[in-house]
């Protein structure tokens, strides 16, 4: 074990979690709960990005001792990045280096085994195929990306399969977990009340994540304008921000659904997903998405493109389609219950963070016991 399971920064061991672009949501927001529910008199985390975000301020808020360390950017700068980020490893004295960079992680692992780090995770959060943003430099980084791990990790199989191919079978499944005791479903007067306070009426359709490329939104808002024109009681609620939003907010204007189509800012999730009678996402292509476990939580039918893992149907009966605007269109005129007993069933397929963070923390310190 030597020196790494000697108490550091106030007893606490320290966990590198490489993410580079912090403010692409889904994956800070997991690990961020995650080491909401680890045992941080043992463990520390401390995040490498690419600049400021609202991870700074959230981090800071958690642990104060936690340390946002700012790096080049392993995309564009790998040259200037690898040599920074080992710097900066090897001076934190870091146990554990997790990189959650998918295919960049070939150079934030390289930069993790020349600072001496001992257990080096590439984790693997989201898949890609041709239709995917920057697919040949994916392709190429692929088979290289975990070259330097130690431990191969992922939140479902089908991103496993994507990052590791036949030894994916080797990658261990940290899901993307939730806390199942916040996200609950609410009564039938506490839907009502929220619907008053968010000035939200009719049947409420709900995206929630980053306004992006991956996430096909404009697709999205296309489609919903064919289901408005036939069914005047629907209303399109998108919350979340990204390069796109200009782009999202024009296309509303030029279908003239600008009343019918509400944005919000990132935020809280909850009093939306309680409020809403359908979670939608249309993405090119998707992992297991935290949102996906969040709105099933409170009892969200939820509607998923074909390109999106089958994983994400975790509480059952989630419909996934084809991109084809016409068809997304009759799917969100339909009415749909909400669903009962999906807590139980999120739980017992294991997204009940408070297990999972001790999973985790479980796993850093068997690895470490193997030096």
């Amino acid at each position: 074990m030597g020196r790494f399971l000697l108490p550091c920064g106030n007893g606490r061991l320290r966990a590198a979690q490489i993410v580079g672009n912090a403010k692409l949501g889904g994956v800070v927001s997991s690990i961020l709960n995650y080491y909401s529910h680890i045992d941080r008199t043992r463990w520390r985390f401390d995040f490498f990005t690419y600049g400021p975000s609202s991870l700074d301020e959230k981090l800071k808020e958690l642990d104060s001792e936690a340390r946002v360390v700012y790096i080049p950017r392993l995309d564009t700068q790998f040259y200037k990045a690898v040599p920074q980020l080992a710097k900066q490893l090897k001076s934190g004295e870091y146990a554990v280096a997790h990189s959650h960079m998918t295919t960049l992680s070939v150079f934030a692992l390289r930069a993790a085994k020349k600072a001496g780090i001992p257990v080096r995770i590439c984790h693997a959060h989201s898949t890609f195929d041709r239709t995917s943003d920057h697919f040949l430099v994916k392709s190429i980084l692929r088979p290289f990306a975990a070259r330097d791990a130690t431990v191969l990790a992922a939140c479902g199989e089908l991103a496993a399969k994507n990052l590791y191919g036949k030894r994916a079978d080797k990658a261990i499944v940290l899901k993307n977990a939730i806390d199942l005791e916040k996200f609950s479903p609410a009564s039938l007067q506490e839907r009502e009340n929220l619907r008053e306070q968010l000035h939200l009426h009719g049947r409420i359709l709900l995206f929630v994540g980053r306004f992006e490329y991956q996430k096909n939104l404009l697709f999205l808002l296309d489609a919903f304008a064919l289901a408005a024109k036939r069914t005047p009681s629907l209303q399109l609620v998108l919350m979340g921000d990204g390069s796109q939003k200009q782009a999202l907010l024009d296309r509303a204007s030029e279908l003239d659904l600008s009343t019918r189509i509400r944005f919000f800012r990132p935020g809280d999730p909850l009093p939306l997903y309680r409020a809403a009678d359908v979670f939608v996402l249309p993405s090119r292509y998707e992992g297991m998405p935290v949102v996906a476990a969040e709105a099933q939580a409170t009892g969200l039918p939820c509607l998923f493109s074909d390109r999106v893992s089958r994983e994400a149907d975790i509480a059952g009966g989630s419909l996934f389609l084809p991109l084809n605007e016409e068809e997304w269109a009759k799917q969100m005129e339909m009415p749909r219950e909400r669903r009962t007993g999906s807590t139980e069933k999120l739980r017992e397929a294991g997204y009940d963070i408070r297990l999972q963070a001790l999973q985790l923390t479980q796993l850093y310190e068997r690895e470490l016991k193997k030096i």
